[in-house]
């Protein structure tokens, strides 16, 4: 009987931390999809499941222990995301490093891991670029009008 209630408590405990830890692992399965969409970019950048994993497990082996899990998911998650943008920020072109970056960034703020105020609107026009029309391009000879009516 004792045996019971001790697997009763553990079972307990291991639920309560799968729920507390379940944060960390959406947030490296969301990293980890966002690296494989790379390659529309460009065909170069091909990551595995298993190169992610080591580098995964390698963030986690170098967080800082922490009491309280809420803080130790926090160093985690931190961890992970940078180990993990370090790793790939090395096989980019500098020109794909920003867009890489604003990635992770938009799909933090879409996960309200970082707390920042947007409207949908706000962000299609950020990412659409809607063109005005109204003002005929005076620099047609070097800029594009979809440059010059993306105001």
């Amino acid at each position: 009987m004792e045996q019971q209630a001790i697997a009763k408590e553990t079972e307990k405990k291991i639920n309560f931390l799968r729920e507390i830890y379940r944060r960390v692992a959406a947030e490296g399965a969301m990293l980890y999809f966002m690296l494989i969409t790379l390659n529309v970019i460009n065909h170069m950048y091909q990551y595995s499941l298993e190169s992610f994993t080591t580098f995964f497990f390698k963030a986690i082996e170098k967080t800082e222990l922490h009491e309280e899990e809420e803080t130790r998911v926090i160093a985690l998650r931190a961890m992970i995301r940078i180990t993990i943008y370090q790793w790939v920020a090395r096989g980019l072109f500098e020109a794909h490093k920003p867009i890489v970056r604003a990635q992770l960034t938009f799909r933090l703020m879409q996960k309200k891991i970082i707390n920042v105020e947007y409207t949908d609107k706000e962000m299609m026009f950020l990412l659409q670029c809607p063109t005005k029309a109204d003002v005929p391009n005076p620099l047609k000879e070097w800029l594009p009008d979809l440059a010059w009516f993306a105001m």
